[in-house]
């Protein structure tokens, strides 16, 4: 459940675009100036479960390579991405996570590259991901497909839509499982007070 938890967190980040859509012009838009904060929508659709799950939140990110996921409902969760180090709190059962990320693990691959793409290193997402990029009249899309995955697996793949030189607004993320999630983000908002905001989460996951 965590690794499923990793994933979809890795997913979790929208970014901007500029006046011609194109891959490179997504990479360059999508770095915060400060600190970002992105209000998300999550429904994840599983297989084994009658019943869909809803959860809500806001997604941060920071230069250099810092990224933070804040579940508030149904329970509060934090998640986040600082360096080479990955973190996961859920007080409600006191679950505790801290580990080193792992670039030849496969599951953390896809977090490498998330990182990649928050300080806009297109070599890096180029070298974990097939991508494909297009736009339409009004929008774009980008779909990435994990190059590294079980031979007995579907890969990972993560689909980002957005209006013209708009930040995305929905994003897909399908797992070798079949379980698939869906997140419907609001415009990023950025500042100081956003940058202490994410500071003071990420003080408090170092002093748990």
């Amino acid at each position: 459940m965590i690794k499923k938890s990793i994933v979809l967190f890795l997913c979790s980040f929208s970014f901007c675009c500029l006046a011609e859509d194109s891959i490179e012009s997504v990479m360059q838009g999508m770095k915060p100036q400060i600190a970002v904060q992105i209000a998300y929508q999550e429904t994840r659709y599983m297989g084994l479960f009658d019943e869909d799950w809803h959860g809500s939140g806001f997604l941060y990110a920071a230069l250099p390579d810092t990224m933070l996921k804040q579940q508030l409902k149904p329970e509060i969760e934090l998640m986040a991405a600082a360096g080479r180090q990955l973190t996961y709190h859920k007080p409600a059962t006191q679950v505790y996570h801290h580990t080193q990320l792992d670039e030849s693990n496969s599951m953390m691959a896809s977090l490498v590259a998330f990182k990649a793409m928050l300080t806009g290193n297109l070599v890096v997402l180029r070298q974990l991901y097939t991508l494909k990029f297009s736009t339409s009249e009004g929008g774009w899309t980008l779909e990435m497909i994990a190059k590294e995955h079980e031979p007995e697996e579907e890969p990972i793949k993560i689909i980002m839509q957005g209006l013209s030189e708009q930040a995305a607004n929905k994003m897909v993320v399908m797992l070798p499982d079949g379980d698939r999630s869906v997140y419907l983000l609001t415009e990023p908002q950025q500042g100081q007070e956003i940058k202490r905001h994410m500071l003071d989460l990420l003080q408090s996951l170092d002093g748990h």
